[in-house]
């Protein structure tokens, strides 16, 4: 399975229920089948650019946002672990091994001031 594949799916899945739709209300705003929806979310099937379009635009967010994955929601109750998780990882993928000591030490430390 492909990481784009699954990526997308759970950007889907974090912005559908950041507008409270189940996976039946998205389907029926976008015209498709709940069960497709589920096996998108998942990243099971690929979803072609025509569903993924309709899916945008059932979610009433622009292309530009919707593929904005910096952008976490970390007040949501759903907050996706998986999902923010492979944010970071994207993120530290084109860092220097030297910046990567670095934020590995920052976080290390906020954490251990927490407790």
């Amino acid at each position: 399975m492909g990481n784009l594949r699954k990526l997308v799916g759970e950007r889907i899945r974090m912005v559908r229920k950041q507008r409270g739709f189940s996976q039946e209300k998205l389907g029926e705003l976008a015209q498709l089948k709940n069960s497709y929806i589920g096996d998108v979310e998942r990243g099971a099937r690929n979803i072609s650019l025509d569903s993924l379009d309709k899916i945008i635009a059932a979610l009433d967010t622009d292309l530009g946002a919707f593929f904005n994955f910096n952008e976490i929601d970390v007040t949501s109750n759903d907050f996706d672990k998986t999902a923010v998780l492979e944010v970071h990882k994207q993120f530290l993928e084109d860092r220097s091994v030297d910046e990567i000591k670095l934020i590995h030490k920052i976080s290390k430390d906020i954490l251990l001031t927490k407790k």
